[in-house]
Protein backbone atom coordinates (compact mmCIF):
# COMPACT_ATOMS: atom_id res chain seq x y z
CA UNK A 1 0.00 0.00 0.00
CA UNK A 2 1.21 3.57 -0.95
CA UNK A 3 1.75 6.09 1.67
CA UNK A 4 1.27 9.84 1.19
CA UNK A 5 2.50 12.31 3.71
CA UNK A 6 1.40 15.68 3.60
CA UNK A 7 3.92 17.84 6.19
CA UNK A 8 2.61 20.63 6.78
CA UNK A 9 5.87 22.96 8.28
CA UNK A 10 5.37 24.62 11.40
CA UNK A 11 1.51 24.25 11.01
CA UNK A 12 1.42 23.81 15.01
CA UNK A 13 0.89 26.72 16.94
CA UNK A 14 0.15 28.62 20.32
CA UNK A 15 -3.43 30.04 20.96
CA UNK A 16 -4.10 33.83 20.49
CA UNK A 17 -6.63 36.36 21.45
CA UNK A 18 -6.92 38.48 18.25
CA UNK A 19 -7.97 34.86 16.92
CA UNK A 20 -10.84 34.17 19.56
CA UNK A 21 -8.18 31.99 21.94
CA UNK A 22 -7.84 29.69 19.20
CA UNK A 23 -4.50 28.48 17.26
CA UNK A 24 -4.47 29.13 13.40
CA UNK A 25 -5.66 25.74 12.84
CA UNK A 26 -8.65 26.27 14.59
CA UNK A 27 -9.43 29.74 13.41
CA UNK A 28 -8.86 28.92 9.80
CA UNK A 29 -11.75 27.31 7.71
CA UNK A 30 -10.23 24.28 6.37
CA UNK A 31 -13.42 21.83 5.08
CA UNK A 32 -11.15 19.94 3.29
CA UNK A 33 -8.60 19.19 5.93
CA UNK A 34 -11.61 18.52 8.51
CA UNK A 35 -13.49 16.02 5.99
CA UNK A 36 -10.20 13.76 6.21
CA UNK A 37 -9.83 13.95 9.60
CA UNK A 38 -13.37 12.97 9.89
CA UNK A 39 -11.95 9.52 8.32
CA UNK A 40 -9.17 9.44 10.17
CA UNK A 41 -7.09 7.94 13.30
CA UNK A 42 -6.19 11.01 15.00
CA UNK A 43 -4.04 12.23 18.16
CA UNK A 44 -0.54 14.38 18.62
CA UNK A 45 2.98 13.84 17.40
CA UNK A 46 5.78 14.87 19.61
CA UNK A 47 8.95 14.79 17.42
CA UNK A 48 11.25 14.77 20.07
CA UNK A 49 10.18 15.43 23.55
CA UNK A 50 7.44 17.95 24.77
CA UNK A 51 9.23 21.17 24.74
CA UNK A 52 12.22 20.34 22.85
CA UNK A 53 12.05 23.08 19.95
CA UNK A 54 13.44 20.86 16.47
CA UNK A 55 14.74 22.33 12.96
CA UNK A 56 13.12 20.92 10.09
CA UNK A 57 16.19 18.85 9.16
CA UNK A 58 16.53 17.11 12.71
CA UNK A 59 12.45 16.58 12.77
CA UNK A 60 12.53 15.26 9.51
CA UNK A 61 15.37 13.17 10.06
CA UNK A 62 14.26 11.49 13.46
CA UNK A 63 10.74 11.06 11.32
CA UNK A 64 12.02 8.83 8.82
CA UNK A 65 13.64 6.51 11.24
CA UNK A 66 16.58 7.91 12.23
CA UNK A 67 18.34 8.47 15.72
CA UNK A 68 20.08 11.55 17.19
CA UNK A 69 23.34 9.94 17.38
CA UNK A 70 23.35 9.59 13.42
CA UNK A 71 22.67 13.34 12.55
CA UNK A 72 25.51 14.67 10.79
CA UNK A 73 24.03 18.30 11.83
CA UNK A 74 22.90 20.77 9.76
CA UNK A 75 25.88 22.31 8.31
CA UNK A 76 26.59 18.84 6.55
CA UNK A 77 22.94 18.45 5.30
CA UNK A 78 23.21 22.32 3.99
CA UNK A 79 26.26 21.50 2.24
CA UNK A 80 25.15 18.45 0.48
CA UNK A 81 21.87 20.52 -0.61
CA UNK A 82 24.13 23.49 -2.12
CA UNK A 83 26.16 20.96 -3.47
CA UNK A 84 29.69 21.82 -1.56
CA UNK A 85 32.24 19.39 -2.37
CA UNK A 86 33.73 17.65 0.73
CA UNK A 87 35.27 14.67 2.18
CA UNK A 88 33.83 12.97 4.75
CA UNK A 89 37.08 13.94 7.22
CA UNK A 90 36.15 17.53 6.35
CA UNK A 91 34.24 19.35 9.29
CA UNK A 92 31.91 21.58 7.52
CA UNK A 93 30.40 24.56 9.47
CA UNK A 94 27.58 26.92 8.56
CA UNK A 95 28.25 30.36 8.48
CA UNK A 96 27.12 34.34 7.82
CA UNK A 97 28.71 37.39 7.10
CA UNK A 98 27.98 39.70 10.26
CA UNK A 99 28.13 43.36 11.86
CA UNK A 100 30.16 43.78 14.88
CA UNK A 101 31.41 46.60 16.71
CA UNK A 102 34.35 45.32 19.12
CA UNK A 103 35.47 46.35 22.50
CA UNK A 104 37.58 45.05 25.21
CA UNK A 105 33.80 42.94 26.24
CA UNK A 106 33.95 40.81 22.93
CA UNK A 107 32.21 41.20 19.86
CA UNK A 108 28.97 43.12 20.33
CA UNK A 109 26.35 41.86 17.46
CA UNK A 110 24.83 45.16 15.18
CA UNK A 111 22.91 42.76 12.60
CA UNK A 112 23.69 38.58 12.49
CA UNK A 113 23.31 38.87 8.81
CA UNK A 114 24.96 41.74 7.18
CA UNK A 115 22.25 43.46 4.92
CA UNK A 116 22.35 43.61 1.06
CA UNK A 117 25.84 42.67 0.99
CA UNK A 118 26.50 41.80 -3.13
CA UNK A 119 27.40 38.81 -4.43
CA UNK A 120 30.12 40.39 -6.04
CA UNK A 121 31.41 41.84 -2.23
CA UNK A 122 31.58 38.86 -1.02
CA UNK A 123 33.58 37.22 -4.14
CA UNK A 124 36.24 39.73 -3.06
CA UNK A 125 35.85 38.94 1.00
CA UNK A 126 35.85 35.41 0.69
CA UNK A 127 39.92 35.04 -0.69
CA UNK A 128 41.39 36.92 2.27
CA UNK A 129 39.32 34.63 4.78
CA UNK A 130 40.87 31.76 3.48
CA UNK A 131 44.12 30.33 5.98
CA UNK A 132 46.13 27.81 6.78
CA UNK A 133 47.66 27.58 10.46
CA UNK A 134 48.30 24.26 12.87
CA UNK A 135 48.00 21.80 10.37
CA UNK A 136 44.48 23.16 9.34
CA UNK A 137 42.91 24.42 6.33
CA UNK A 138 40.34 27.08 6.16
CA UNK A 139 38.16 27.71 3.11
CA UNK A 140 35.27 30.23 3.23
CA UNK A 141 32.68 28.58 0.49
CA UNK A 142 29.71 31.22 -0.63
CA UNK A 143 25.96 30.44 -0.65
CA UNK A 144 23.44 32.75 -0.77
CA UNK A 145 22.53 36.01 0.82
CA UNK A 146 25.03 36.82 3.07
CA UNK A 147 25.65 33.07 4.14
CA UNK A 148 28.31 30.60 3.46
CA UNK A 149 30.39 27.59 4.73
CA UNK A 150 33.29 26.91 6.11
CA UNK A 151 35.23 24.10 5.41
CA UNK A 152 37.97 22.95 7.85
CA UNK A 153 40.82 20.15 6.54
CA UNK A 154 43.47 18.63 8.30
CA UNK A 155 45.63 15.46 7.10
CA UNK A 156 47.65 15.52 10.63
CA UNK A 157 45.39 15.89 13.37
CA UNK A 158 41.88 15.19 14.21
CA UNK A 159 38.98 17.57 13.91
CA UNK A 160 35.56 17.31 16.48
CA UNK A 161 32.00 17.94 15.46
CA UNK A 162 31.99 18.26 19.14
CA UNK A 163 32.06 22.47 18.87
CA UNK A 164 29.59 24.87 20.35
CA UNK A 165 28.09 27.58 17.93
CA UNK A 166 29.54 31.66 17.96
CA UNK A 167 26.22 32.71 16.80
CA UNK A 168 23.41 33.20 19.42
CA UNK A 169 20.84 33.48 17.05
CA UNK A 170 19.32 36.05 19.03
CA UNK A 171 20.31 39.77 19.40
CA UNK A 172 21.41 41.99 21.04
CA UNK A 173 24.06 39.11 21.94
CA UNK A 174 28.20 39.27 22.17
CA UNK A 175 29.58 36.51 19.67
CA UNK A 176 29.95 33.22 21.73
CA UNK A 177 33.36 31.45 22.00
CA UNK A 178 33.33 28.85 20.54
CA UNK A 179 33.88 25.72 23.13
CA UNK A 180 34.55 21.92 23.32
CA UNK A 181 30.23 20.89 23.38
CA UNK A 182 29.33 18.14 26.30
CA UNK A 183 33.10 16.97 26.49
CA UNK A 184 36.39 17.48 27.75
CA UNK A 185 38.14 15.44 24.33
CA UNK A 186 40.89 16.59 23.41
CA UNK A 187 40.46 17.09 20.04
CA UNK A 188 37.10 18.95 20.44
CA UNK A 189 39.23 21.28 22.79
CA UNK A 190 41.83 21.52 20.16
CA UNK A 191 39.32 22.43 17.21
CA UNK A 192 37.49 25.25 19.19
CA UNK A 193 40.51 26.96 20.04
CA UNK A 194 41.08 26.59 16.39
CA UNK A 195 37.98 28.08 15.42
CA UNK A 196 38.32 31.17 18.06
CA UNK A 197 41.65 31.82 16.33
CA UNK A 198 40.15 31.60 12.73
CA UNK A 199 37.13 33.84 13.81
CA UNK A 200 39.49 36.84 15.37
CA UNK A 201 41.44 36.55 12.26
CA UNK A 202 38.54 37.10 9.93
CA UNK A 203 37.56 40.02 12.41
CA UNK A 204 40.68 41.76 11.63
CA UNK A 205 40.58 40.67 7.94
CA UNK A 206 37.47 42.44 7.20
CA UNK A 207 37.39 45.15 9.71
CA UNK A 208 40.27 46.66 6.78
CA UNK A 209 39.09 45.00 3.92
CA UNK A 210 38.00 47.69 0.90
CA UNK A 211 34.40 46.20 0.85
CA UNK A 212 34.27 47.19 4.19
CA UNK A 213 35.62 50.46 4.51
CA UNK A 214 33.44 51.58 1.82
CA UNK A 215 30.56 50.23 3.03
CA UNK A 216 30.95 52.18 6.43
CA UNK A 217 31.92 55.56 4.21
CA UNK A 218 28.34 55.01 2.57
CA UNK A 219 26.48 54.53 6.01
CA UNK A 220 25.73 50.21 4.95
CA UNK A 221 26.14 47.42 7.48
CA UNK A 222 29.28 45.89 7.04
CA UNK A 223 30.35 42.25 7.03
CA UNK A 224 32.93 42.34 9.39
CA UNK A 225 32.43 39.08 11.31
CA UNK A 226 31.80 35.32 10.44
CA UNK A 227 29.25 34.09 12.90
CA UNK A 228 29.44 29.95 12.89
CA UNK A 229 27.22 26.91 13.73
CA UNK A 230 26.03 23.59 13.39
CA UNK A 231 29.83 22.27 13.28
CA UNK A 232 29.30 18.27 11.66
CA UNK A 233 31.06 15.28 9.75
CA UNK A 234 29.46 13.51 7.44
CA UNK A 235 28.55 9.94 8.94
CA UNK A 236 27.76 6.72 7.22
CA UNK A 237 24.10 6.27 6.67
CA UNK A 238 21.85 3.70 5.91
CA UNK A 239 19.88 4.45 3.16
CA UNK A 240 16.26 5.06 3.75
CA UNK A 241 14.69 1.79 2.06
CA UNK A 242 16.76 -0.56 3.62
CA UNK A 243 15.71 1.51 6.99
CA UNK A 244 12.50 1.05 6.73
CA UNK A 245 11.26 -1.29 3.58
CA UNK A 246 10.07 1.35 1.63
CA UNK A 247 10.97 2.80 -1.80
CA UNK A 248 10.53 6.74 -1.40
CA UNK A 249 10.24 10.51 -2.28
CA UNK A 250 10.51 13.58 -1.31
CA UNK A 251 8.32 16.41 -2.89
CA UNK A 252 9.64 19.52 -1.66
CA UNK A 253 10.88 23.33 -2.48
CA UNK A 254 14.20 23.74 -0.47
CA UNK A 255 18.25 22.68 -0.89
CA UNK A 256 17.86 21.83 2.31
CA UNK A 257 15.03 18.46 2.28
CA UNK A 258 17.33 17.97 -1.08
CA UNK A 259 20.29 17.86 0.82
CA UNK A 260 18.36 15.51 3.24
CA UNK A 261 17.07 13.48 0.80
CA UNK A 262 20.65 12.64 -0.43
CA UNK A 263 22.11 12.15 2.50
CA UNK A 264 19.56 9.09 3.51
CA UNK A 265 19.39 7.84 -0.21
CA UNK A 266 16.13 9.23 -0.73
CA UNK A 267 14.70 10.30 -4.06
CA UNK A 268 13.75 13.90 -4.57
CA UNK A 269 11.40 15.72 -7.10
CA UNK A 270 11.59 19.73 -6.68
CA UNK A 271 8.49 21.44 -7.48
CA UNK A 272 7.80 25.09 -8.42
CA UNK A 273 3.94 25.35 -7.29
CA UNK A 274 2.22 23.14 -4.75
CA UNK A 275 -0.91 22.42 -7.42
CA UNK A 276 1.65 20.68 -9.06
CA UNK A 277 3.06 18.91 -6.09
CA UNK A 278 0.31 17.36 -5.11
CA UNK A 279 -0.51 15.76 -8.53
CA UNK A 280 3.45 14.53 -8.53
CA UNK A 281 2.21 12.91 -5.16
CA UNK A 282 -0.41 11.46 -6.45
CA UNK A 283 1.24 9.79 -9.59
CA UNK A 284 4.54 8.33 -8.09
CA UNK A 285 5.13 5.27 -7.93
CA UNK A 286 7.21 4.88 -4.27
CA UNK A 287 5.64 3.11 -2.10
CA UNK A 288 6.34 6.53 0.32
CA UNK A 289 5.91 10.08 -0.51
CA UNK A 290 6.72 12.66 1.55
CA UNK A 291 4.87 16.12 0.24
CA UNK A 292 6.80 19.26 2.00
CA UNK A 293 4.88 22.84 2.12
CA UNK A 294 6.88 25.25 4.00
CA UNK A 295 3.93 28.15 3.60
CA UNK A 296 2.72 27.83 7.44
CA UNK A 297 6.20 27.83 8.79
CA UNK A 298 6.89 31.21 6.57
CA UNK A 299 3.75 32.56 7.46
CA UNK A 300 4.63 31.97 10.99
CA UNK A 301 7.95 33.79 11.12
CA UNK A 302 6.11 37.13 10.45
CA UNK A 303 4.91 37.37 13.79
CA UNK A 304 0.91 37.41 12.22
CA UNK A 305 -0.94 34.84 13.06
CA UNK A 306 -3.88 35.97 10.35
CA UNK A 307 -1.34 35.64 8.10
CA UNK A 308 -0.43 32.04 9.05
CA UNK A 309 -4.31 31.71 9.06
CA UNK A 310 -4.31 32.53 5.14
CA UNK A 311 -1.65 30.24 4.43
CA UNK A 312 -3.49 27.11 6.02
CA UNK A 313 -6.03 28.17 4.24
CA UNK A 314 -4.99 28.11 0.71
CA UNK A 315 -3.59 24.99 1.09
CA UNK A 316 -6.82 23.20 2.20
CA UNK A 317 -8.08 24.87 -1.14
CA UNK A 318 -5.80 22.92 -3.17
CA UNK A 319 -5.50 19.68 -1.52
CA UNK A 320 -9.15 18.52 -2.80
CA UNK A 321 -7.69 15.65 -5.04
CA UNK A 322 -5.75 14.24 -1.78
CA UNK A 323 -9.43 13.18 -0.74
CA UNK A 324 -9.63 10.44 -3.21
CA UNK A 325 -6.48 8.71 -2.65
CA UNK A 326 -6.53 5.00 -1.58
CA UNK A 327 -3.52 4.50 0.26
CA UNK A 328 -2.62 5.87 3.40
CA UNK A 329 -3.00 9.13 3.73
CA UNK A 330 -0.93 11.09 6.62
CA UNK A 331 -1.59 14.97 7.55
CA UNK A 332 1.09 16.28 10.17
CA UNK A 333 3.70 18.76 11.09
CA UNK A 334 6.97 18.72 11.55
CA UNK A 335 7.42 21.34 14.45
CA UNK A 336 5.23 23.89 15.90
CA UNK A 337 6.06 27.65 14.65
CA UNK A 338 4.63 30.40 16.83
CA UNK A 339 3.44 33.52 15.80
CA UNK A 340 4.52 35.46 18.81
CA UNK A 341 7.68 35.48 21.12
CA UNK A 342 11.21 35.31 20.49
CA UNK A 343 11.38 31.65 19.65
CA UNK A 344 11.78 30.48 16.45
CA UNK A 345 9.89 26.90 16.30
CA UNK A 346 8.41 25.76 19.51
CA UNK A 347 8.26 22.92 21.54
CA UNK A 348 4.71 21.86 21.61
CA UNK A 349 3.07 18.54 20.18
CA UNK A 350 1.89 19.46 16.17
CA UNK A 351 -1.82 17.49 15.33
CA UNK A 352 -1.72 13.95 13.29
CA UNK A 353 -3.97 12.49 11.55
CA UNK A 354 -4.18 9.16 9.42
CA UNK A 355 -7.22 7.66 7.20
CA UNK A 356 -6.43 4.33 5.40
CA UNK A 357 -7.87 0.81 5.05
CA UNK A 358 -5.80 -0.65 8.22
CA UNK A 359 -6.27 2.44 10.61
CA UNK A 360 -8.63 2.64 12.83
CA UNK A 361 -10.59 6.16 12.81
CA UNK A 362 -11.90 7.65 16.23
CA UNK A 363 -14.60 10.35 16.67
CA UNK A 364 -12.56 13.91 15.84
CA UNK A 365 -14.03 15.84 13.46
CA UNK A 366 -11.46 18.27 12.77
CA UNK A 367 -7.64 18.84 12.63
CA UNK A 368 -5.88 20.72 15.12
CA UNK A 369 -4.05 20.46 18.06
CA UNK A 370 -6.62 20.68 20.60
CA UNK A 371 -8.86 18.40 18.25
CA UNK A 372 -6.42 16.09 17.57
CA UNK A 373 -5.55 15.40 21.41
CA UNK A 374 -8.77 14.46 21.58
CA UNK A 375 -7.87 11.24 19.56
CA UNK A 376 -5.80 8.15 20.61
CA UNK A 377 -2.94 8.49 19.17
CA UNK A 378 0.52 9.53 20.78
CA UNK A 379 3.65 9.56 17.98
CA UNK A 380 7.14 10.46 18.42
CA UNK A 381 9.60 10.52 15.62
CA UNK A 382 10.99 7.39 16.48
CA UNK A 383 7.53 5.66 16.30
CA UNK A 384 6.61 7.69 13.10
CA UNK A 385 7.66 4.64 10.78
CA UNK A 386 6.39 2.18 12.67
CA UNK A 387 3.17 4.02 12.79
CA UNK A 388 3.27 3.93 8.64
CA UNK A 389 4.46 -0.08 8.59
CA UNK A 390 1.28 -1.04 10.62
CA UNK A 391 -1.02 1.24 9.21
CA UNK A 392 0.12 -0.49 5.66
CA UNK A 393 -0.10 -4.06 6.57
CA UNK A 394 3.55 -4.25 6.31
CA UNK A 395 4.82 -4.54 10.17
CA UNK A 396 6.54 -7.75 11.25
CA UNK A 397 6.39 -9.72 14.98
CA UNK A 398 9.19 -8.14 17.23
CA UNK A 399 10.83 -11.48 17.92
CA UNK A 400 10.90 -12.13 14.75
CA UNK A 401 14.91 -12.07 13.55
CA UNK A 402 14.78 -11.84 9.61
CA UNK A 403 17.98 -10.87 9.05
CA UNK A 404 21.10 -9.66 10.89
CA UNK A 405 19.06 -6.65 12.10
CA UNK A 406 15.80 -6.14 13.62
CA UNK A 407 13.30 -4.53 11.61
CA UNK A 408 10.12 -3.56 11.98
CA UNK A 409 8.54 -4.42 8.34
CA UNK A 410 8.42 -7.73 6.41
CA UNK A 411 11.36 -8.12 4.59
CA UNK A 412 10.13 -8.64 0.68
CA UNK A 413 14.05 -9.90 -0.15
CA UNK A 414 16.29 -12.19 1.97
CA UNK A 415 19.08 -13.56 1.65
CA UNK A 416 18.90 -17.36 0.39
CA UNK A 417 20.08 -19.98 2.11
Amino acid sequence: MKTITLLLDGAGDRTYKELGDKTPLEYASIPNLDEIAKASATGLLTPLEEGVSLGTDLAHFLLFGYGLEEYPNRAVIDAIGEKVVFTSQDLMLRASFADVSRSEDGYMLKSRFTKDLSQEEIRRLIPDLDTEFDGLKFTCIPSYDSHCFIRIQSDRVCLSSKVSDSDPFYTPQYAMLVEAFETDEESALFTASAINRFLRRAHSVLHTHSVNVQRRAQGLEEGNFILTKWAGHRLPCEDFKTRNGMSATLIGASKLLEGLSQYIGMDFVKYENFKDALHLALDSDKDYVHLHTKAPDEASHKKNPFLKVKAIEEIDRQIAPLLSFEGLLIVTADHSTPCSGKMIHSGESVPFMAKGTFVRRDTVKTFSENACAGGGLRLTGSSFMKYIHSATDRGNLYHLRAGSRRRNFRPLDVKRL
